[in-house]
């Protein structure tokens, strides 16, 4: 047999074998299960060949990764409502992992793009932007880390394709699943497929509920409630062996409490958050010659966030504020696919319209924040009664140079009222793109070119270059690859009307802002990737990637007053460089592992180009920002008891080691005399110490010599070694273990099976943080250990 793979969008299956007749079959990407049918040359005997048990073996020119069905349920996942996240940073060399479902991939911020079922989504899946994809939902997963085909733009960094569970050809089956576990955390599922050979549906429902739903400031939680839901349904007709239609429907809601610190809980804050999303797709793929197939999906999202303060507006700190925020993406992507001799060509476009409208209301209650005076030492006081910097002298005080008297008028402290935003906008996006990829014996190049627009709050158009060439070794054992890009990276759409209307000065329509910037606009990049792939006999395989990323406009976000509310920011410029590697080993009697690995340096450059700063910006001209880590790694082994053993019972233990080295933390007590001067609680949140002095939530520490100085979770360098590009502040390294044990037929009635499963996540109890004081972030604390018991029912 030979497989013909065309990238991302499907693929030409080559079936030849000695007796039968040479067939070629388009398949697209997101096809359920197919059946090959082989029709002998000397009679009409078939034979049938599954696409599940094929194995592709392709000189691709890019780094990617291909997760099952049966691998996906495999890995522990504590919170249902970050399982796709956890999914990505558990499986997916280079990709770090940060609070609250965020995932930093090879360097960058939230820079990912998901094909589900060939709708394209690029906007944010954290947890507190919108309700990701069940995974139970998943079929298959590809992820590509190496530089992207031509078919994907707008976010690049990793491109993550999604194939869903289809109903077509099979009979009635289906999965019900309960989880309990620590915080009072529970996840229910169901899972129904049905069909025939024109027809099929398959359907998921989930729910989940913890006491522990974001990441929290402090290792025990406080008002940290949520629950989520959702629903998927995907409708597959095929009317005949040409056409193929699928109708992907879904929905899902969560709502969940801003999790407090002590000083908060103390202040009685009661913030909470609520999002809301739906979304439908129409796909249809059409088959005009063996040789040629086109595919065409349309699609509608939806999503609400909403932000509610605490009814006490003066128990916010520092400031109380309230967020609606919709975002409606519609638009159309079609491929046309053409494969002949060597060739395999590919031309496409897509459209996005994507209205966007934002309300916020804001009101200061800090007086400090921005306060009219200083003490004669400097410091800020209220002086409530004072309302102008000229007053200040009169009241025995200083003028603050830095006091902002825009921001006066919105200054609750002082008698304010909040300001309010409504503003919507549209964003309209387009792209034609093409790509040959041509064979030359074990050569295969890709050659393509992509134009893009964009039509914003800003403006801007670019024609990309994709180049790529992979080199398979006499024996098929060595793959040798490399490729170029050039990328057009646009804006994040949350909370982008806000973020580009930034002023530091009373001409501008927003006040809160630290400093002026323009309105965020796209960047580009030249990406460069080397790599190699390597099979060790049957069982052990290594996959390598060198990438090289040189970004004009490099984007970021910034934090509104610390709350999950946040806003984009561009930078002059970024270098990223790394290496995204991956070790596996396939099943050998049972015993199955592998090992993802990523280093990156990850250094931007001010000044800010682009959208809305609250925090300082870092003083150096060039820094180590919080989205790449020096070194991170997870391995996962597991056994399973081979069949011959207990016949029908097959048990399994499963192991994760985890390592992460640490993020950056730009501009955050930088030398060891700031870390004095937090509050009680921040320190104790770093664990700092000054010799056999730790601080708690009650007690600060406001003098100590450098020798006896130090912080448990916050790696800051000796005094005088500090740099915010070579030495920069960092999160203390982390060593987390998970352990899991399950069998999945632990009783078996006629169709129905019942499988039980026990996992404790971060078996040693690890104390540590993703975060800490980020200007981008916050604070976070890694989930401390938790157990969780699973029941699962397959009929």
């Amino acid at each position: 047999m030979t497989f013909s793979v065309s990238p991302a969008n499907g693929c030409f299956v080559k079936v030849i074998s000695n007796g039968f007749r040479e067939r070629t079959l388009p398949i697209s990407a997101d096809a359920p299960p197919t059946e090959i049918r082989l029709v002998a040359t000397a009679g009409d005997t078939e034979v049938t060949v599954s696409s599940e048990s094929a194995s592709f073996e392709t000189s691709s020119p890019t780094a990617h990764a291909l997760l099952n069905q049966e691998e996906i349920a495999a890995l522990p996942s504590f919170n249902r409502a970050t399982g796709f996240t956890d999914l990505i940073t558990r499986t997916t060399p280079g990709v770090a992992a940060d609070a609250n479902g965020f995932a930093h991939p090879l360097g960058e911020h939230a820079d990912t793009s998901i094909s589900l079922d060939g709708q394209p989504i690029t906007d944010q899946q954290a947890k507190v932007f919108s309700n990701q994809i069940d995974p139970s939902i998943i079929r298959s997963l590809t992820a590509t880390t190496g530089a992207p085909g031509v078919e994907f733009g707008d976010k690049t960094s990793l491109v993550i394709e999604v194939s869903t569970r289809s109903g077509i050809g099979q009979r009635l089956a289906g999965e019900l699943s309960s989880d309990y576990g620590s915080f009072g955390t529970s996840g229910h599922g169901f899972t129904l497929a049905a069909g025939n050979k024109r027809w099929g549906s398959f359907l998921a429902l989930n729910g989940s509920d913890s006491g522990r739903f974001l990441d929290t400031p402090e290792i025990r939680p406080f008002h940290d409630h949520g629950n989520s839901s959702g629903g998927f349904d995907r409708i597959d007709w095929r009317p005949n062996e040409r056409n193929a239609v699928h109708l992907n429907l879904g929905a899902g809601r969560s709502w969940f409490q801003t999790p407090n610190s002590y000083d908060a809980q103390a202040a009685g804050q009661d913030q909470r958050s609520q999002i809301r999303n739906v979304n439908a797709a129409l796909g249809w793929s059409h088959v005009f010659t063996p040789e040629l197939m086109g595919m065409v999906v349309g699609f509608y999202r939806h999503d609400e966030a909403q932000y509610f303060p605490t009814a006490n507006a003066l128990a916010d700190a520092t400031a109380t504020l309230a967020q609606n925020r919709t975002l409606t993406n519609t638009g159309f992507r079609a491929d046309v696919i053409y494969a002949k001799g060597a060739h395999t060509v590919k031309i496409g476009g897509s459209y996005w319209h994507t209205p966007l409208h934002e309300r916020f209301d804001v009101g200061l209650t800090d007086p400090l924040f921005n306060a009219v005076c200083l003490s004669t030492d400097g410091d800020p006081v209220p002086a409530l009664s004072v309302r102008s910097m000229s007053e200040c002298a009169r009241a025995g005080f200083l003028a603050n140079p830095d006091f902002l008297p825009n921001l006066l008028p919105y200054d609750l402290s002082r008698g304010g009222t909040q300001y309010h935003f409504n503003q919507g906008a549209e964003i309209v996006e387009g792209a034609v793109y093409g790509q040959d990829e041509i064979k030359f014996g074990r050569l295969l190049l890709n050659v393509g070119l992509r134009y893009d627009v964009y039509n914003g709050l800003s403006r801007g158009r670019q024609i990309e270059p994709r180049l790529g060439a992979g080199w398979r070794t006499p024996g098929s054992r060595t793959l040798l690859r490399a490729s170029y890009a050039r990328l057009y990276e646009t804006p994040y759409n949350e909370n982008l009307i806000f973020a580009s209307e930034s002023s530091a000065n009373t001409s501008g329509t927003n006040p809160f802002a630290s400093f002026r910037s323009e309105p965020v606009r796209p960047g580009t990049r030249n990406q460069f990737n080397v790599g190699f792939a390597q099979n060790f006999g049957r069982h052990l395989s290594v996959d390598a990637d060198y990438y090289w990323k040189f970004t004009h406009t490099a984007f970021d976000f910034d934090t509104l007053f610390g709350t999950p509310i946040t806003f984009s920011v561009a930078w002059r410029k970024s270098k990223i460089d790394g290496l995204a590697l991956r070790l596996n080993f396939n099943d050998f009697h049972g015993l199955s592992a592998y090992s993802v690995m990523g280093h990156v340096r990850s250094r931007f450059f001010t000044p800010a180009v682009g959208g809305l700063i609250f925090n300082s910006v870092p003083a150096s001209p060039v820094f180590r920002i919080d989205h790449g880590e020096e070194f991170e790694q997870t391995t996962n082994l597991r056994y399973q008891l081979p069949a011959r053993i207990l016949k029908e019972h097959r048990p399994w233990i499963a192991g994760t080691w985890r390592y992460n080295s640490g993020l950056a933390l730009p501009n955050t007590v930088p030398v060891y005399t700031d870390a004095l001067q937090l509050t009680a609680d921040e320190q104790a949140q770093m664990g700092l110490y000054c010799g056999n002095d730790l601080a708690t939530p009650q007690h600060a520490i406001r003098q100590c010599s450098p020798d006896a100085f130090g912080a448990a979770r916050v790696r800051i360098p000796a005094f005088g070694m500090q740099n915010d590009d070579r030495n920069p502040v960092r999160v203390s390294p982390r060593t987390l273990l998970d352990f899991s044990a399950g069998e999945d037929e632990l009783f078996h009635v006629e169709r129905a099976a019942i499988g039980v499963r026990f996992s404790v996540l971060n078996a040693t109890n690890k104390i540590a943080l993703y975060n800490f004081l980020s200007p981008f972030s916050g604070t976070h604390f890694v989930p401390p250990r938790s157990y969780q018991l699973g029941l699962r029912v397959t009929f």
